[in-house]
C-alpha cells in the first residue's frame, strides 16, 4: 500500500514538474510528452475499486488528463482535448475529492464551450464555481480565481457575449483572489483580460498599464516565483 502511494506521489511530481519547468514557459510539445509518459504510469496500476489507493489513483489521473487536455485545445486540437476531458471527470467523481472534482468541472465546461455547446459548458462552470466557493483553502481560493479568469477570456475571445466593463469586473475579481496568495501565473492572466477589455473601449493608457503588470507577473513565473 505504501509503496503504490509513494508510486502515484513520484508520478504526481513528475507532472508538477513539467507544469512548472516546460509547460508555464510555453515548451508545449514536451510538457504534453511528460504528461502522456505520467498518464501511462498512472493507468499501468491496474487498481481494484475497493483498493485503498484507488481514489487517490484516481485523483492524479484526473490532474494529469486535465494537463493533457488544457495543452490540447492550446495545439487546436479539441476533439482530442474533449475526450480527455470527459475521462478526466469520470477519473475526478470516482477520486472522491471536492477539489479534483471543482478543477475537471472547469475544464470539462471550457471544452464544451469551445466545442460550441455553450448553454452546457457554462452549466459546468457554475457547478465548479460552487464547489469552489465551499471553502476557504488555497486551492479552493485558487480555483475560483482562475474561474473568473475564464469568464473573462470568454468574452474576450467572443464566445460568450458581454460587455468590456463585465470582462473588467471578472478580472478584477481575479486579482482580488489571487494577489493575496500569490498565484502569480494567474495575476498575469488576469492583467491580461482586463488590458484586451480596456483595448476593445479605446482606453490605451490603462491597457498599457496592465501590460506592464501583466509582464511584471510573468517575469515572476519565469524567475521561478510560483506557488
Amino acid at each position: 500500500m505504501n509503496e503504490i502511494l509513494e508510486n502515484i506521489k513520484g508520478i504526481e511530481d513528475q507532472i508538477e514538474g513539467a507544469l512548472w519547468s516546460l509547460e508555464v514557459h510555453d515548451e508545449i510539445e514536451k510538457a504534453l510528452e511528460a504528461y502522456q509518459d505520467a498518464e501511462s504510469k498512472l493507468t499501468a496500476l491496474v487498481l481494484p475499486l475497493e483498493h485503498p489507493a484507488y481514489a487517490e489513483q484516481q485523483r492524479v489521473l484526473a490532474y494529469c488528463l486535465m494537463r493533457e487536455s488544457n495543452l490540447l485545445r492550446q495545439m487546436d486540437k479539441p476533439e482530442e482535448a474533449f475526450a480527455l476531458s470527459e475521462r478526466e471527470l469520470t477519473a475526478a467523481r470516482l477520486s472522491d475529492d471536492e477539489i479534483t472534482l471543482a478543477r475537471s468541472l472547469m475544464s470539462n465546461g471550457a471544452n464544451h464551450i469551445v466545442a460550441r455547446d455553450i448553454d452546457k459548458g457554462l452549466k459546468l462552470l457554475e457547478e465548479a464555481r460552487a464547489l469552489f466557493e465551499n471553502g476557504s483553502s488555497t486551492d479552493h481560493q485558487q480555483g475560483l480565481g482562475w474561474y473568473w479568469i475564464l469568464q473573462a477570456d470568454l468574452v474576450n475571445a467572443g464566445i460568450v457575449e458581454k460587455t468590456p466593463a463585465e470582462v473588467i469586473e471578472f478580472a478584477n475579481r481575479a486579482l482580488e483572489i489571487l494577489r493575496p496568495i500569490e498565484n502569480w501565473p494567474g495575476v498575469a492572466r488576469a492583467y491580461a483580460a482586463r488590458a484586451k477589455a480596456h483595448e476593445s473601449t479605446g482606453n490605451q493608457d490603462a491597457a498599457a498599464k496592465d501590460r506592464k503588470e501583466q509582464q511584471l507577473y510573468e517575469r515572476k513565473v519565469e524567475a521561478g516565483e510560483k506557488l
